[in-house]
């Protein structure tokens, strides 16, 4: 098989494995608890694809994956508006993860510090957090301690740059997606009472599909701490 050929059949194979994880997605809610509090929560499985595809495949791959999964999916599981949103979550993830691949422990540590300041703005708004929002505190306040821990893990053992790379991605695609839906929906304050709670969580599943994703690449032995 010629490189062409077998540049086709692995897009193909990335390309339908990531319909089939989005549709996981969709199926598996992340936590019934926070359901309420936080509806569209996902596990986030189909996006340990990108990011595999990032250290696999040039920019130009990564992209087309990334619309073909937008719109694929969007097509076949959601509707317009899921494709949009969806697509403004994917751009700015993809760019992160390109961006980050080369310094991974940077991207999370930054995201830590986006994390920590979540949390104590969700505090200083509510400084008794009850239910679903004590919830959303603790998952969050876990989320900047996890990736605190990453940056120092990273930095000591630089294979495992992966996982700064997921935890930037996942919260940089929620990110987007806010930006998009307050700017469509003309509704500002979701910048500053969704968002908090979303890049906490985000980092969260960041955190799970980069462990995830980890053990997959050193099954296939890809490099993951090369620029």
């Amino acid at each position: 098989m010629n490189s062409t050929a077998r540049k086709v059949a692995r897009f193909g194979l990335l390309a339908s494995l990531s319909l089939v994880l989005g549709f996981l997605d969709r199926a598996i809610p992340l936590t019934w608890f926070l359901s309420g509090a936080v509806p569209g929560i996902k596990l986030g499985l189909a996006n340990t694809v990108l990011l595999y595809a990032v250290y696999l495949m040039d920019w130009r791959g990564c992209v087309l994956l990334m619309l073909a999964k937008v719109f694929l999916s969007g097509f076949l599981f959601g509707s317009m508006s899921a494709i949009l949103y969806s697509l403004s979550g994917g751009v700015l993830s993809l760019i992160v993860m390109l961006l980050v691949r080369k310094n991974a422990k940077v991207g999370a540590l930054v995201i830590g510090l986006l994390a920590l300041l979540s949390d104590l703005f969700l505090l200083s708004r509510n400084p008794a957090p009850r239910g679903q929002m004590l919830w959303c505190v603790l998952l969050i306040a876990l989320a900047s301690i996890a990736a605190f821990a990453a940056f120092v893990y990273i930095r000591k053992n630089p294979a495992f740059a992966v996982l700064g790379t997921s935890l930037a991605g996942a919260v940089a695609h929620n990110v987007g997606q806010i930006l998009v839906a307050s700017t469509v929906l003309r509704t500002p304050q979701l910048l500053y009472t969704y968002l908090p709670v979303l890049v906490g969580i985000g980092a969260v599943v960041g955190c799970l599909t980069g462990v995830v994703a980890q053990r997959v690449f050193r099954a296939l032995r890809v490099e993951t701490n090369q620029p």
